[in-house]
């Protein structure tokens, strides 16, 4: 598995969800900041105008309260006095362009004000002035300052815009006391620092939230794609280890502690020859059989058992060799869950050894044939010349002459035996040229012709079309056929069928049949019918079918033979296609 993939589709969704996160958390700020300054615009627009309304009311108490003589600053002072007891004033101070205070609220706030004369450049140029003070405890306020005019305007808010033309006042009682005079009104911004504190602390709050559910999200991605990762891992080492199972060439199979199937696979039910879906929850002795207990002991094995041979039941067969090995099945914990067995069939370990076994008789037998042929053929060919003497020395005398024609015919015969224990012993290697299999056959059943009509048997040939050539040796490969089919000659009265077929076995090779309807071979001499000298015929010599094992051994092929009694008997010979361009010896 690619290490990238999964890690990219991992933080592809998180790089998202932080990037949204960011983006929320950059708008929250930009919005606040742009609440807070128009909020901040705002409180001033107002606090100013409350400020000018303020000092319009002291200016209109001046008015009415002033003598044309010149002030009465007890009487202003009480006025300023009683117009700053509103919650939102802190203070107001009445001053002149040098600094001097001449009324303020509340009494002794400052001696003198420090920056009087350039507030004055700022009050002749714009008109107002606006400036934050801060308190001594801690808090701050918004001073408006402008002229002290207690007389009468047109417009009083006509200041506040500017471009606009000032106006001049319509009368002038007490103006030259008052034109160097300048009026300010501190005013409170608590509901203002109020309100901004909020609207930052709302911020706060919504940015705390977004990294929360954020970090949350990112969390929740980070399980849920690790859920994911460890399912998929899951998902493919299930199939894998399943994969691995169904490719198994041995049977596989678990059970629990009651001895109960929990799991097989494909080959299990191959070499046991049930359904799949069969095996399950069925016990282990239910399917092997009793040689399964022996093993056990009747018990679970504690430890790991090894090849350990036993013999199942089976429909078809009198019985499978199988080879057993088992281990005890533990889970994370230690503790024992069942055992999980292997079973390897030995079916094929039995043919081959019975191959070696087989083989290794003939070779004896074929060196003691051959000794025993070699001394025994001249001895006959001096028994036949005195056979022949004695035919023509007692010629005339029909009874002697007649012992004696017996004697050079069983001679002859033994000489034939011999001469096929010889071939038997001394096998020629195979000249292997490309031959049709169905030229070979056809000219053996020619050679057979008389045979056949002599007994009306029928001949019903099945040849698959489009076969390749195969390599082999003709003369040897036409005597094998020719034995096979003088068998089933022999083995039938007159009216019979012989069968005889060609097709492909697969890919490499080719497979011969050739079938009677005679009498067939009893069950308990199939394993025996290759063997030399064996025989079921009265005048057979047991040799035929042991040389025609031979020529297909000696092709790289292999015959097997199917039988029932009373109905027939089927031999097929598998030979390998083999290359095709040009002689070979083997």
């Amino acid at each position: 598995m690619k290490r990238g993939k999964p890690y990219k589709s991992l933080y592809l969704p998180a790089l998202i969800i932080v990037a949204t996160v960011l983006t929320l958390l950059i708008v929250i700020a930009v919005s606040t900041y742009r609440n807070i300054s128009r909020d901040r615009e705002r409180a001033e627009d107002l606090l100013v105008r409350e400020g000018l309304v303020i000092i319009r009311a002291i200016e209109a108490g001046a008015r009415a309260n002033l003598a044309a003589s010149g002030p009465d600053l007890s009487l202003l002072e009480k006025i300023v006095r009683e117009v700053s007891r509103e919650p939102s004033i802190t203070a107001i101070l009445l001053f002149d362009g040098r600094g001097n205070i001449d009324v303020s609220a509340p009494r002794g706030i400052a001696e003198k004000v420090g920056d009087a004369s350039s507030l004055g450049l700022l009050i002749r140029e714009k008109g107002i002035v606006t400036r934050y003070h801060q308190v001594s405890g801690g808090g701050r306020t918004l001073e408006v300052i402008k002229p002290f005019r207690p007389l009468a305007y047109k417009n009083p808010l006509a200041l506040l815009r500017e471009g606009e033309e000032k106006v001049e006042p319509r009368e002038e009682p007490l103006h030259g006391w008052a034109k160097d005079k300048w009026i300010a009104v501190r005013l409170r911004l608590g509901t203002f620092d109020l309100a901004r504190e909020q609207d930052i602390h709302h911020a706060l709050l919504m940015g705390a939230i977004l990294v929360i559910l954020g970090g949350g999200a990112l969390y929740f991605i980070f399980i849920v794609q690790n859920y994911y990762l460890v399912d998929r891992t899951l998902a493919r080492m299930r199939t894998y280890t399943e994969n691995v199972m169904e490719s198994m060439a041995d049977a596989l199979i678990s059970i629990d502690n009651e001895k109960r199937i929990v799991t097989s696979n494909r080959r299990a039910a191959e070499i046991l020859g049930v359904a799949e879906n069969e095996i399950k929850s069925k016990r282990i002795d239910e399917i092997l059989g009793r040689d399964v207990e022996a093993v056990f002991g009747g018990e679970i094995p504690k430890g790991i058992i090894r090849d350990r041979e036993i013999v199942i039941p089976h429909p078809s067969e009198k019985g499978i060799p199988l080879s057993l090995s088992a281990a005890p099945l533990k889970d994370e914990t230690g503790r024992e869950m069942g055992s999980v067995l292997l079973l390897r069939d030995l079916r094929e370990i039995r043919d081959l050894q019975e191959k070696v076994r087989r083989s290794e008789r003939l070779a004896s037998l074929g060196r003691l044939a051959a000794g025993v042929a070699h001394e025994v053929r001249n001895p006959l060919s001096s028994i036949r010349g005195f056979a022949q003497f004695f035919m023509q020395r007692f010629k005339g005398r029909e009874k002697e002459e007649e012992y004696a024609s017996v004697m050079v015919k069983e001679v002859d015969r033994l000489n034939r035996v011999i001469t096929e224990l010889l071939d038997f012993a001394r096998p020629k290697a195979p000249h292997r040229e490309p031959h049709s299999l169905e030229e070979i056959l056809e000219h053996t059943l020619g050679v057979l012709e008389p045979e056949l009509a002599k007994k009306k048997a029928e001949v019903e040939k099945q040849y698959e079309r489009e076969l390749p050539p195969v390599r082999v040796d003709r003369d040897q490969l036409s005597q094998a056929f020719l034995n096979l089919l003088i068998n089933s000659l022999e083995a039938m009265g007159e009216g019979g069928r012989i069968r005889v077929g060609i097709r492909r076995e697969d890919q490499d090779s080719l497979k011969v049949s050739i079938g009677d309807t005679g009498k067939g071979i009893p069950r308990g001499d199939l394993e025996k019918v290759f063997e030399p000298f064996f025989s079921t015929k009265r005048k057979g010599t047991g040799l035929g079918l042991a040389i025609v094992h031979q020529i297909v051994e000696g092709h790289g092929g292999d015959i097997q033979v199917e039988s029932l009694e009373e109905e027939g008997t089927v031999f097929q010979i598998i030979l390998p296609i083999g290359r095709t361009n040009g002689p070979e010896a083997a």
